[in-house]
């Protein structure tokens, strides 16, 4: 079944906004390649054939807002991203509750999930249609929780929250967060595909978004997305004095429920049955991601890195806050540690459910993740527990 026509959704896009341009063209091989992937492999539900739709010309009309803006405002490209504090890690590792609880200081430059979701300026728009991108967003948040209702408890999104800049880098067709459209041929060739354009592509958006908010600008970048794991050198390259912040869990844990928010994810345009080699292939992919991880701290012993253990983050907020701070050299408010509490109180552990999940649900085992991770058990084994 024919879902989706690349040519058709960059014509459209193209007609919605009266733009042509779209910026750098190496998104369009990703493009052409998640197409084919839906078409071939993805039994795509009939009534969310149009929000699946809808949801690619989304990515393609901001790129073509973005790059109106960028024609007309070069200054942009002048934004210095300086020392931004990045959380970079395995999923499932508390990284989530550590970027929102942190984000709730005031302290940081966050990218909220509208801004993520609707990161360009709408032309015309009254102060850039902040007002209808928040709107549209929290329209999105509310369609996802009603397909995929489960989604509440692996990873919630809420739209004034912060989030992930893993959406940033779906607006480049050529990242692992378009995985969860469930195209087996799109994950080969992301495999393979050269990073670079994405993390190109992420520092000018992250330029545009510092553009579009001023009065931020002198305080740090606070980023966080596990796809960031493995690929810090890039993050190397694009930014001046990045700080880093790793959190750890078992692998055992973080695996098999990685691979359940994956299939909450899936549910989202098909009907799927739980994949059962997912847990291995997320073995495989974390396996690799640890190993490029490892390899990049090994390289440079004057990285800024500040690792944190999972039972830490779940039970010791303001132990792990103060480290952070004093780490970082940031200055540590009453206010801001208020604004921290209040957010730790109003989000306790399981507020919205916890689920189960084993490896042997996903195609897998204890041991056989144990295995693979053997190096990263050895190097970091008090963080584990």
């Amino acid at each position: 079944m024919k879902v989706l026509d690349a040519q058709e959704l960059l014509q459209t896009a193209q007609d919605r906004t009266g733009l042509s341009d779209f910026g750098p063209g190496d998104f369009r091989e990703g493009l052409d390649m998640l197409v084919k992937g839906v078409n071939a492999e993805v039994g795509v539900r009939p009534d969310r054939v149009e929000h699946l739709r809808e949801n690619v010309l989304r990515l393609l009309i901001n790129r073509l807002w973005f790059q109106k803006d960028l024609a007309e405002h070069p200054e942009i490209l002048d934004e210095i991203i300086d020392a931004p504090i990045i959380i970079t890690s395995m999923p499932r590792t508390g990284s989530t509750k550590l970027q929102r609880l942190l984000g709730a200081s005031g302290d940081f430059q966050l990218v909220e999930y509208w801004k993520g979701h609707m990161f360009a300026r709408i032309p015309g728009a009254p102060d850039g249609g902040r007002e209808q991108r928040i709107a549209e967003t929290r329209a999105y948040e509310k369609w996802l929780y009603e397909v995929s209702p489960d989604m509440i408890t692996g990873h919630p999104v809420f739209t004034d929250e912060a989030e992930e800049e893993m959406q940033l880098l779906e607006y480049s067709f050529r990242t692992g967060a378009m995985m969860v459209i469930g195209s087996p041929s799109f994950w080969g060739w992301l495999l393979s595909a050269d990073p670079t354009p994405a993390y190109d592509y992420l520092k000018t958006q992250l330029q545009y978004l510092q553009w579009q908010n001023p009065a931020d600008r002198k305080k740090p970048w606070l980023l966080k997305t596990p796809i960031h794991f493995g690929m810090e050198k890039q993050l190397n390259r694009i930014f001046d004095n990045p700080r880093f912040i790793v959190t750890h869990r078992d692998p055992t844990k973080c695996v098999p429920s990685i691979a359940g928010v994956a299939y909450n994810w899936h549910l989202l345009y098909a009907d799927a049955e739980p994949d059962l080699s997912g847990g291995e292939a997320l073995t495989a992919y974390y396996g690799q991601s640890v190993d490029d991880h490892l390899a990049w701290r090994d390289d440079d012993p004057n990285l800024h890195i500040l690792d944190i253990g999972f039972s830490d983050i779940t039970s010791n907020d303001d132990a792990v806050v103060r480290r952070i701070y004093e780490a970082f050299g940031l200055a540590l408010t009453e206010k801001s540690l208020q604004g921290m509490r209040e957010w730790s109180e109003r989000n306790p552990r399981n507020k919205h459910g916890g689920y189960s999940y084993s490896a042997e649900k996903f195609g897998t085992t204890d041991d056989a993740i144990r295995n693979r991770f053997s190096t990263y058990y050895d190097r970091f084994a008090p963080l584990l527990t």
